[in-house]
């Protein structure tokens, strides 16, 4: 028997489609780029998302953007506390030399 559903990806291509021609084809750069970006993490993470039994495919795809966005925020979170503790043992080293 032969599958009753699209795939997962299928569909979200599918939307994606629909958003770009309706929506995102009217957006000035950066808003574009960025709009590119945020369907990049839907389509990273569409294997968890797949699995999710939601009929509706927009929550799977904006749960995925958040994700996404949260994960970067953390990197950069992450980076700035170690920029910041470098410069910090950068100052304490020069604190002697006058």
């Amino acid at each position: 028997m032969g599958r009753t559903l699209p795939s997962y990806r299928r569909m979200l291509e599918k939307e994606r489609a629909l958003w770009l021609v309706h929506y995102a084809n009217r957006l000035r750069e950066p808003y574009r780029t960025s709009f590119t970006d945020l369907w990049l993490y839907a389509f990273q993470l569409a294997d968890a998302a797949s699995a999710n039994t939601r009929p509706i495919i927009f929550d799977n795809v904006v749960m995925s953007m958040l994700i996404g966005q949260h994960s970067e925020i953390q990197k950069l979170k992450a980076e700035l506390a170690r920029l910041k503790k470098r410069l910090q043992n950068t100052g304490s080293d020069h604190k002697g030399e006058t």
